[in-house]
């Protein structure tokens, strides 16, 4: 067992709250909660104006099962002013696992979920596969999840309808509803903690989206260069973004701009409000995150 009293379990690493937060009105705002292996994201979303309230980003101890896990999220959530409320209009539960696929949604039916995602990666007889169609195309993501973690979600938020979703499918909707769209082949990177996520889009439409598990920086630029490659995507014309966990100022941002010149940090959505006290966070951070509010 995990025990939590000698180290806390979280550390939190940035908290931003709108002035406009009402707790009186949670019943119209969306909670989304994203969950990593060392990671957890929360964000509040008023549905009725699309104002992004809330944003929360916490680095979580290493766990070694998913019971481990639960306990670290019941330690932060008993502790914390808000996630232990019950009444919001929605809560999107999405996970990072490393095992998705996305599937043409005529070729998905629920039977057949688990065999279409073992063609793409190992799936173990104990480890639970959910799916759910991606709003932006015709699409189903199926992954697998921590059965134990929506079972503690769950047992939170009876009165309120819970999506479980994965970070895959909401990158593809965070880039699908991102125009102006390029006529051309278009490369849209998101470099999360320890993973590179690829999409290459043409004209708004999905064309590859991969996953790559980086352990050295050397292998951003070799992933890059295969996409780039296999699309003819050209490294100093083409259309080439960039969002996540990477500073537009910093020697590794600047190694990829000399390797790929076309290369530029990614916009915050156009389709959510954000008021002045989100000035402090990068716009090409949390694209993932605020994906999961166009699959409401």
């Amino acid at each position: 067992m995990l025990d939590i009293t000698k180290e806390k379990a979280y550390k939190p690493i940035r908290k931003v709250k709108d002035d406009k937060f009402s707790i009186d009105k949670i019943e119209q705002y969306c909670l989304i909660l994203v969950i990593g292996d060392r990671d957890l994201q929360v964000s509040i979303i008023d549905i009725k104006s699309n104002r992004v309230l809330i944003l929360e980003d916490y680095s979580l101890n290493k766990t070694s099962d998913e019971n481990q896990k639960v306990q670290v999220l019941k330690a932060l959530f008993d502790s914390h002013h808000l996630l232990m409320v019950g009444f919001w209009k929605e809560v999107i539960l999405c996970f990072k696992t490393p095992k998705y696929c996305l599937a043409p949604l005529s070729y998905f039916s629920k039977e057949n979920a688990r065999a279409i995602l073992k063609m793409n990666c190992e799936v173990h007889k104990d480890e639970s596969v959910g799916y759910y169609k991606v709003n932006s195309n015709n699409s189903v993501n199926i992954f697998t999840y921590q059965k134990e973690v929506l079972k503690f979600v769950r047992s939170i938020y009876v009165n309120s309808k819970i999506k479980v979703t994965h970070q895959s499918g909401m990158l593809v909707n965070a880039v699908l509803y991102n125009p102006p769209f390029a006529n051309d082949n278009e490369l849209s990177l998101y470099i999360d903690r320890f993973y590179l996520h690829a999409a290459v889009t043409n004209k708004g439409k999905l064309l590859y989206f991969n996953s790559f598990k980086i352990q050295k920086f050397e292998e951003y630029t070799r992933y890059i260069n295969l996409i780039c490659n296999e699309f003819k995507i050209l490294k100093k014309e083409g259309v080439i973004n960039l969002w996540g966990y990477i500073k537009h100022d910093s020697s590794h941002f600047n190694a990829l701009k000399k390797d790929f010149p076309a290369l530029k940090i990614g916009n915050r959505t156009k389709k959510l409000n954000f008021g002045f006290k989100f000035d402090e966070i990068a716009e090409h951070q949390y694209f993932d995150v605020f994906g999961n509010y166009f699959n409401l």
